[in-house]
């Protein structure tokens, strides 16, 4: 039996402009599948050109689950995630078709694989807003300390992002255990295959230059200001990088070749910290994506 036949769920990961919705795309019209999407700021509604969330005409009718699934001034946690993943993974097979999650946000990918137990930590509303007045008011650093005092694990997991780190502290209130460990589960009963997609940082950098000035062009700018005007308490740090400072500049503290060259580092570093994150996983078998989907079609035989 080859192992396309015992194979419950494909994921494709890796760093932000390697390729992957590309190359999912690619999969599921090869395997007769559906799409789950792995993206923390793709479940954004109206944040399409700043996440860079695939349109329909790319789509070409293929479903894609776990998009636009909250507005952009509403929660949204690795639990509520977790839920509605697990949900569209079961609709998907239940019609005989190959779910494929495709992104890259690692601590979706992780929490879903390995079946992480989040459901006894839900929001707490009134501690969130307390740490987020004190990232605020004593900056992320005063967070990653604490977590790391109870949880180092969960503090490297975090990466420095600030809505991490507020959850592991919400879950660390809520159990009284450190997050890593609080997060610990039995994997769903899958047979799983991940594929990471391994581009050389020069190549990946060029990549991410162009996918910003791409951005610019086809009117990141203009989506901002239709964010900003709907969802006027929306934080913005919570829907992607080029939103901040898309917002600093319509308010006039930045030029827009500063606020370009800044969303370009920005996105740069974090492409270097989700491939830390992957390679951490011995779960990821790594491609040259300039193979496309016979590169994937080779492993499963």
């Amino acid at each position: 039996m080859s192992d396309m036949a015992r194979l419950d769920l494909l994921a494709v990961v890796g760093p932000t402009a390697s390729g992957k919705t590309d190359l999912a795309i690619e999969l599921v019209e090869q395997l007769d599948g559906e799409l789950i999407s792995a993206d923390s700021r793709q479940v954004y509604r109206e944040c399409d050109i700043g996440t860079n969330k695939p349109d329909l005409e790319a789509l070409h009718g293929i479903p894609c689950h776990v998009i636009d699934v909250v507005d952009p001034g509403e929660a949204f946690t690795v639990a509520d995630y977790q839920r509605l993943a697990l949900a569209a993974i079961t609709q998907v097979r239940g019609r005989a078709k190959l779910p494929i999650l495709q992104g890259g946000t690692g601590l979706y990918v992780r929490a879903l694989l390995d079946g992480w137990n989040l459901g006894d930590a839900p929001p707490d509303p009134g501690l969130r807003a307390t740490l987020e007045t004190r990232l605020e008011s004593e900056g992320m650093e005063a967070l990653e300390t604490e977590l790391r005092r109870v949880d180092p694990t969960a503090a490297d997991q975090a990466q420095r992002n600030p809505r991490r780190l507020i959850r592991a502290l919400e879950i660390y209130a809520a159990t009284g255990r450190p997050p890593s460990q609080a997060r610990r589960a039995a994997p769903p009963p899958w047979t799983s295959l991940v594929m990471g997609l391994d581009v050389p940082l020069a190549e990946l950098d060029r990549r991410i230059e162009a996918r910003v000035d791409r951005m610019l062009a086809s009117g990141l700018i203009e989506e901002v200001q239709r964010v900003r005007a709907r969802f006027p308490r929306a934080d913005l740090r919570r829907l992607g990088h080029g939103y901040p400072e898309i917002a600093a500049y319509l308010e006039g503290t930045s030029c827009l070749p500063d606020v370009r060259q800044d969303i370009i580092k920005q996105v740069r570093q974090y492409a270097r910290r989700q491939y830390t994150w992957f390679r951490a996983d011995a779960r990821v078998q790594w491609i040259d994506p300039t193979g496309g989907s016979d590169a994937v079609l080779r492993r499963l035989g």
